[in-house]
């Protein structure tokens, strides 16, 4: 059953400031929280001019910065856990987060484990774990994403991974959220494409997922089916020509309604395999989910008709106008397409997953992402989500 769309409840304490060019107001953004600011940048930007100028910039306030780029795609709880003792050594007054999700997500972490202290690892949500909740608010925090995909920017998730446990989790708190989310889509242009893709579809999923679950309202469904349209029309474009500064103003306003969409709602069955295929192989985050995504709908597709043939028709104009039960089963032929448009046509097995493997990622997911795969208008027990991952192989 879907949730009543006249009862629901929004949160959205993230200042949002967007627009090409927007990074020349970090400073500005920065000055209110203090002198002191520790600058969490992806790996690849040390040294590059994009870090030189937010230096120079932050320096012009008068304020200092210590840079932290020890960071990995499914960043590592431990890896947080020594960042917050650099920023408390620095006696950091704000986090200014510059990469994709997974620096987002670290800065987060480092932000509560700063004013809460460590690990990091403690706060994350895992069945039969105690979840350690923050009683103080982290540092304040500033996101500045680099491509459009996670929507960490304006999420309250920060997610962790640690290979000892192979396991990937969430901190799921509303001091997650970012103070300020400054999106300048101009920091995207350089992203190649399969990079592109690969968030990109990640956004497109955040929609998804939560459009076609459990939990969807008036007011997400703004969000989401935008978001959608947004995806449709310009990831392609984006992939096709990296430099299509339209196409990355429009994915960029993609992702962040669709992070509005998830931070209000949840995801459902292919986040919840994508993560756990994520912390068993390591893999990128929305080649993951994708992965997965035709067979979940194959599997959903007699709960869930009504919405998915409407995600039909903005894959493909030309399906409206059709009876429901026919779009809606166009819809893994119309994606699969789309798929093979952007350079993602790999399942679970070209991500390293193997038959004798299935039933340890669906034990990782039914452990750690319970609430995902319940936001699925199917209810799925364990054999449900064995299938699905046998046919994503």
């Amino acid at each position: 059953m879907m949730s009543d769309f006249s009862t629901y409840q929004v949160s959205l304490p993230t200042r949002l400031r967007f627009g090409p060019g927007s990074l020349g107001d970090l400073a500005a953004e920065a000055a209110p929280f203090g002198t002191r600011a520790f600058v969490m940048l992806d790996p690849f930007l040390k040294g590059s001019s994009l870090e030189a100028r937010v230096l120079r910039d932050l320096e012009g306030a008068g304020i200092g910065a210590r840079l932290w780029h020890d960071i990995v795609p499914n960043p590592r709880a431990a890896t947080c856990d020594r960042a917050a003792a650099e920023a408390i050594a620095q006696g950091a007054t704000t986090i200014i987060a510059i990469g994709g999700g997974s620096t987002m997500d670290a800065a987060k972490a480092v932000s509560l484990a700063v004013t809460n202290g460590g690990p990091c690892w403690d706060f994350t949500t895992r069945r039969d774990a105690v979840v350690r909740v923050p009683e103080r608010r982290g540092l304040p925090l500033i996101a500045v994403p680099t491509n459009a995909g996670t929507g960490a920017e304006i999420t309250p998730f920060a997610v962790l991974s640690n290979p000892d446990l192979h396991l990937k989790a969430t901190i799921i708190h509303p001091f997650c959220f970012p103070d300020v989310a400054l999106i300048d889509p101009d920091l995207h242009l350089t992203k190649l494409p399969r990079l592109t893709a690969s968030t990109g579809i990640d956004t497109f999923l955040h929609a998804f997922e939560g459009y076609v679950g459990t939990r969807p309202n008036t007011w997400t469904d703004l969000f989401s089916i935008r978001a959608m349209e947004l995806v449709a029309q310009y990831l392609p474009r984006a992939c096709a020509e990296p430099g299509d500064r339209e196409a990355r103003i429009r994915m960029a306003e993609a992702c962040y309604m669709a992070g509005i969409t998830l931070g209000n709602i949840g995801v459902g069955i292919p986040h919840a395999l994508g993560q756990a295929l994520g912390a068993l192989k390591d893999t990128p985050h929305g080649e993951s989910c994708a992965a997965c995504l035709i067979p979940t709908i194959r599997w959903t597709l007699p709960e869930a008709g009504d919405r998915l043939a409407r995600v039909a028709t903005i894959l493909d104009p030309g399906l409206a106008g059709l009876p429901v039960d026919r779009a809606a089963a166009a819809l893994p032929d119309r994606l699969t397409a789309f798929f093979a448009r952007i350079g993602l046509t790999g399942g679970f097995g070209a991500l390293g997953l193997r038959e004798d493997e299935i039933d340890l990622l669906v034990d990782i997911a039914e452990r750690n992402y319970g609430q995902d795969i319940a936001c699925s208008r199917r209810k799925a027990n364990t054999a449900g989500l064995r299938a699905i991952v046998r046919d994503s192989l």
